[in-house]
């Protein structure tokens, strides 16, 4: 073979003479500054103690696709979203009114925005915070002051800055692709848990080992049923195989048997094949389902969600789900119900607050805290009688059309169903009104019959110690009373028996005594028992009487007053507010009959 001739070296180029530069030059385009870098990168320093969590690729877009973290979100926007929302005055003696005069308070609690309900916003708001760590929203001035409009911004546009004077500043990267600062008094800022008080972590992150096992069990599960839902197979055989035929069987058993459409197909191996299953492999030696139970146990205790309420069936209990429900309103929803509220407090009604009016907004829970209808009732009835709450406001909370009827917006008492108002003023009389006295003023002579005279009735004698032609007549002990006037006048009568006086004081009326003993039982005409005696000035009125259902009430305070446990002016004030007809006087004397002797010294 010939020897090559060697190339001679090519001649260097000469070097291209610099060209001219132009009398003006143009300057460059200065590059726009990024916003200082908020979102952590593959890992998280927490508390800065340089402790690495590796987040193993997890962020808030893939974390969303575990179903644990999507219940787990959807369950706090959902729950803090049907929250009715409200603007709340306190006023100074304490009492607290709806302040529907504020401004603010139409896009706070009616419309946000021309495209979200007030429901649509704050789950919008809440679900960024759930999973982001932060939920944010421009406030907008409009035709209703500073506050007319709240637009919601998406977390991953939004950066926070805290400035030399430890304000902070907001950079939002607007639909022209540039960045825009807007100060802290026009963003509303929800933060989820802080290690520096700026912004939040990120949940989806801080438990990135949870979520990267379920995307893993969730790759495994779908890899199982491509493969035909079969464990890993090993065939034998005793020949000899070349290569490119068991290429060719391996091709053709995943092309004809593999996939959850082919499941069930007949096999047909080759001469003297076998095949054999690794049980090692087997979705039931590595425990599949038991560990996508825990992911969900895992992901609700980061969140501190109940795992029953995100569909933890195992752990619901027939004992404990109303228990959980509680457990999820006081230890779960109220932070994120306060997290939301003092954001709002802190953004939008604090030009308010500067200005001394007590204005704060608040979500009610109540409505998450109702029971079944029985149990409700039950509440209603209670309060109702306790005199805190009004028939309106009953059927208010029940969504009842209200009532016209001024009484309908009265508080009540028990028994007698008084109100308020009089019972105060019962209990506001002086000492010498509360007193039992006597049996209000006497006359020597009434009807026939004069004090001290020996009287008889219905085979019973007795003395009259007092008569009465006006007023009231009670007896200590009793809970009834007599209307005494001329034309009816009434005596207080000491029992006695076989001429001896005994402690026994009755009321009657001198029409049913006789001054003999054969014609007593012709003082009353018919005979028998005497009719209901009615109490207070309208004797003569049939309805004035107490009824059964009336006396029975009076004997309940009267056996309270008799164990101890209620006071003696709280009787009397209680009774006589009960009852109008009833006065003050007649129910001293009516309780002063109850106290056991020497207890009222």
């Amino acid at each position: 073979m010939p020897a090559r001739t060697p190339r001679k070296p090519a001649a260097p180029r000469k070097k291209a003479a610099p060209r001219a530069k132009p009398a003006t030059t143009r300057k460059p385009r200065t590059a726009a500054k990024k916003p200082p870098a908020q979102q952590r990168a593959s890992w998280i320093d927490v508390g800065g103690g340089g402790l690495p969590i590796f987040t193993d690729g997890v962020n808030p877009e893939t974390a969303i696709r575990v179903t644990a973290i999507l219940a787990v979100v959807r369950f706090l926007a959902q729950s803090v979203a049907s929250m009715p929302a409200h603007v709340v005055r306190t006023l100074p003696n304490g009492r607290k009114i709806r302040a529907a005069d504020v401004p603010a308070a139409y896009a706070l609690t009616r419309r946000p925005n021309s495209w979200q309900s007030v429901y649509e916003f704050i789950e919008l708001l809440v679900y960024h915070a759930a999973l982001h760590g932060n939920g944010y929203a421009r406030v907008i001035p409009g035709e209703r002051g500073f506050a007319s409009e709240l637009r919601p911004w998406h977390p991953t546009r939004t950066r926070v800055e805290r400035l030399s004077d430890y304000s902070v500043r907001y950079h939002h990267l607007e639909q022209d692709g540039g960045w825009r600062k807007y100060p802290q008094e026009e963003v509303i800022h929800v933060r989820w848990l802080s290690d520096n008080g700026l912004v939040g972590l990120p949940p989806s992150e801080l438990c990135a080992t949870s979520v990267s096992l379920a995307r893993k069990l969730d790759t495994a599960a779908a890899s199982f049923w491509d493969n035909s839902a079969r464990p890993d197979l090993v065939f034998e055989t005793a020949e000899r195989i070349p290569d490119e035929a068991i290429e060719n069987l391996r091709r053709q058993m995943r092309d004809v048997y593999g996939g959850a459409k082919n499941r069930g197909s007949a096999a047909i191996l080759p001469k003297k094949m076998q095949v054999k299953t690794i049980d090692g492999n087997s979705n039931e030696a590595s425990q599949f389902m038991e560990l996508r139970d825990a992911i969900v146990a895992d992901v609700a205790r980061a969140w501190g969600v109940p795992s029953t309420l995100i569909g933890d069936s195992k752990m619901a209990r027939y004992s404990n789900v109303e228990q959980e429900f509680l457990t999820a309103q006081v230890f779960c929803l109220l932070p994120w119900q306060r997290r939301l509220e003092g954001a709002i407090d802190r953004t939008v009604l604090w030009p308010y607050q500067e200005r001394g009016d007590e204005v704060h907004y608040k979500l009610d829970n109540r409505g998450l805290l109702r029971g079944d209808t029985a149990s409700r009732v039950q509440l209603y009835q209670s309060m109702f009688n306790l005199g805190a709450i009004t028939p309106n406001e009953v059927r208010d909370l029940e969504d009842f059309e209200l009532l016209e009827d001024p009484a309908a917006d009265q508080t009540f008492m028990q028994l007698g169903f008084s109100t308020l108002e009089n019972a105060a003023a019962a209990a506001e009389q002086s000492p010498a009104e509360n007193e039992p006295g006597g049996q209000g003023e006497g006359v020597p002579e009434a009807g026939g019959f004069r004090e001290g005279q020996l009287v008889y009735w219905d085979d019973r004698e007795g003395v009259i110690e007092h008569l009465m032609v006006s007023g009231i007549l009670g007896v200590a002990g009793s809970p009834f009373a007599i209307a005494a006037t001329e034309e009816s006048p009434a005596a207080l009568v000491r029992v006695t028996e076989n001429g001896e006086p005994t402690e026994l004081l009755v009321g009657k009326r001198v029409s049913e005594l006789s001054a003999s003993p054969t014609a007593s039982g012709q003082s009353r005409p018919g005979g028998g028992a005497a009719e209901p005696i009615p109490v207070g000035p309208q004797a003569a009125d049939p309805a004035a009487a107490l009824n059964g259902a009336q006396v029975a009430s009076v004997l309940d305070i009267l056996a309270k007053v008799s164990e101890g446990s209620l006071e003696k002016d709280a009787a009397v004030a209680l009774i006589a507010s009960a009852f109008p007809t009833v006065s003050m006087e007649l129910a001293g004397q009516i309780v002063d009959g109850a106290v056991p002797p020497g207890e009222d010294e």
